[in-house]
């Protein structure tokens, strides 16, 4: 029987910026849905929200780039749970040469963050429009704003987040469905990324935000009304450059900072 309490679902929740994301979303009340692949304990993290904010919280493991069990996932949470709000966190990155990555690693990346973001938004979209208001939050990055050399396909999967959501947003404009995207700089969601952050220099470690910081801008932008939120001074002059400065010379700059990254 369909659940009657209202849920945020979350996708990539048991780590970073979706656990965060989580965990907010507990603290101002919100019954979660938690979405993330196996093995990543979500059981547990379930039961202590429960327990510390009194919410309800239940889980579902899902690899959403398998299609089939991505289409499963969207029948179900129809089937059993009352949606009224859609944070496609989940993503992947990294950085590599284009011509030494494997075709894997690069349709993973495409998989999961377009794919999987555009197809859940567009299967549980009737279910919430089913609402008076509802919200979906996509993920994108600040690197959705510009072209990086040694990251190609991450940024490009980005700034389709980025149109999506906008284009998006403006077919809802008169129902009661909100559409905001969120596009962070980098955060420390684990050793290795802070490895690479650390590796880039200064100029990337200006940007850097605690996820938490993060999350609560996004999740209070979202309440307040805005459409497209940049956490963070740094990060907003940053977005200012990339639309000012020659392609050619960010380019270039970029390169230098992002070949350090490389092994």
């Amino acid at each position: 029987m369909k659940s009657t309490e209202v849920y945020t679902m979350i996708t990539g929740a048991s780590m970073g910026l979706g656990k965060e994301m989580a965990m907010e979303c507990a603290r101002r009340g919100r019954n979660l849905i938690l979405i993330a692949l196996q093995g990543h304990n979500l059981e547990q993290f379930c039961i202590e929200l429960e327990y510390k904010f009194r919410i309800r919280a239940v889980f579902r493991e899902c690899d959403l780039t398998d299609e089939q069990a991505l289409t499963g996932l969207a029948g179900d949470i129809i089937l059993n749970f009352s949606v009224d709000q859609l944070i496609n966190n989940a993503g992947a990155g990294g950085t590599a040469r284009f011509e030494d990555a494997s075709p894997e690693y690069l349709d993973n990346i495409i998989h999961l963050n377009i794919r999987a973001t555009t197809m859940l938004t567009r299967l549980l979209l009737p279910e919430l429009r089913s609402h008076p208001k509802a919200l979906i939050l996509n993920v994108a990055s600040v690197a959705a704003f510009g072209a990086l050399p040694y990251k190609t396909i991450y940024p490009a999967s980005k700034a389709f987040i980025y149109s999506f959501s906008r284009g998006l947003s403006r077919e809802l404009h008169n129902t009661g469905v909100r559409v905001v995207v969120l596009a962070p700089g980098p955060f420390i969601s684990n050793p290795d990324v802070m490895h690479r952050i650390m590796k880039q220099g200064l100029f990337a470690r200006l940007g850097v935000l605690p996820a938490r910081e993060i999350t609560k801008q996004a999740i209070s932008g979202a309440e307040n009304g805005e459409e497209v939120i940049v956490p963070g001074v740094w990060n907003k002059f940053n977005r200012f450059l990339i639309r000012w400065v020659p392609e050619y010379f960010r380019l270039y700059m970029m390169a230098g900072i992002l070949k350090k990254e490389l092994p």
